[in-house]
């Protein structure tokens, strides 16, 4: 989910700075491999790779990456019966190594071509290959038939690029704020749409559009990679945004309300599988903030399985199953995977010890 937001801040980059990469996990860490964070010299930062564990070291590893002009490999031994020091107090309890790389030349290249490919709607994969000494890079489409690299390399690491879930939250209301903050921080992609100018104001910053349903199917094009929230709480043009949304028949349909409400929206029939009413998960949420929670946890969990889904049916393609995703991680990767890591980069790892971590 950081990394839409690093590649925008490299785009505008006017400091030195280093891209700080997980390419190994062994056991439990609180990010996994293809979690990302940009370190700028100044000590400002984009993206997290840890619950705050690693990043000082990693912020002091900077200037000596930069002065040197050459990436480098930090290994993290977090496990309790390796660090004697810091073991016991670790929340983590696994072996974290964290690929830095001096934002400049091919690799500030490829990024910001990346992010012109998001922008018009593509997704790709990233290649980061290893020939002795050196580090390549490639852009790999989706498209392609076989996503395999091209090139001949001692050690390759893939990362799959993709824009982030589009959810258009229909009703500006006071509810509305909280599902837009948390479902933005949590990496979604919101567009917030009402026929209240009034409401929208209050959304400053945000992707909004001004209108009643029927207005909006010209503007937002509805497609079924699209989540839709109805929460206006105006009975006519809830059913007149469901009605639509059906027709265009996005990956989810949420709609707040009681019972008694969703009943009168479907005119009592059951709502469709892609249609959650009420909306989120049943925790017993009272009021806009807990229920927003509810919505942000269900939709995560969704973003998830669709993820899931998505790579495995690459996987039968043909494609390659071990690309890792940047938006939320993917698996732990097995221990042959890790040493593999380990032998590419023989003595780059400038030190290795355990840090202390929480995940709470």
């Amino acid at each position: 989910m950081d990394m839409i937001n690093i590649l925008r801040a490299i785009r505008q980059l006017e400091q030195p700075a280093v891209l700080a990469t997980i390419i190994e996990v062994e056991g439990h860490a609180y990010r996994k491999a293809g979690a990302a964070m940009l370190l700028m010299l100044d000590g400002d930062t984009v993206g997290t790779v840890s619950p705050g564990c690693i990043e000082s070291d990693l912020l002091e590893r900077v200037p000596l990456i930069l002065e040197a002009g050459k990436h480098e490999v930090a290994e993290y031994n977090m496990e309790p019966d390796e660090d004697p020091i810091w073991g016991e107090a670790v929340g983590c309890g696994g072996i974290i190594r964290v690929l830095l790389e001096p934002v400049a030349g091919a690799l500030r290249k490829v990024l910001t071509d990346a992010l012109d490919q998001l922008d018009n709607g593509s997704e790709m994969q990233l290649v980061r290959g290893l020939r002795g000494e050196e580090l390549g890079y490639e852009l790999a489409s989706m498209d392609a038939d076989n996503l395999s690299s091209g090139q001949s390399y001692d050690w390759q690491f893939s990362l799959l690029l993709s824009n982030r879930q589009r959810v258009i939250l229909f009703g500006a209301g006071p509810d509305a704020d909280p599902i837009y903050q948390l479902l933005t921080q949590s990496g979604f992609h919101l567009v917030v749409a009402d026929w209240r100018p009034g409401l929208l104001a209050a959304f400053s910053g945000a992707e909004k559009y001004l209108g009643t349903p029927e207005r909006l199917k010209e503007q937002l094009q509805l497609n079924g990679e699209d989540a839709v929230i109805v929460c206006s709480h105006h009975l006519h043009y809830d059913r007149e945004m469901i009605e639509w949304s059906l027709a265009s028949r996005p990956r989810y349909i949420g709609v707040m309300g009681s019972t008694k409400r969703i009943g009168m929206l479907f005119n009592g029939e059951v709502p469709p599988a892609n249609v959650k009413a009420p909306i989120g998960l049943s925790i017993g949420a009272e009021g806009p903030y807990e229920i927003a929670v509810s919505i942000a946890g269900e939709l995560i969990g969704l973003r998830k399985e669709w993820r899931n889904k998505q790579m495995v049916e690459r996987s039968k393609g043909g494609r390659h199953e071990h690309i890792r995703h940047l938006f939320g991680g993917g698996a732990e990767q097995p221990y042959g995977q890790a040493e593999a890591a380990a032998r590419a980069f023989p003595g780059h790892s400038a030190r290795q010890f355990g840090a202390s971590c929480s995940a709470f």
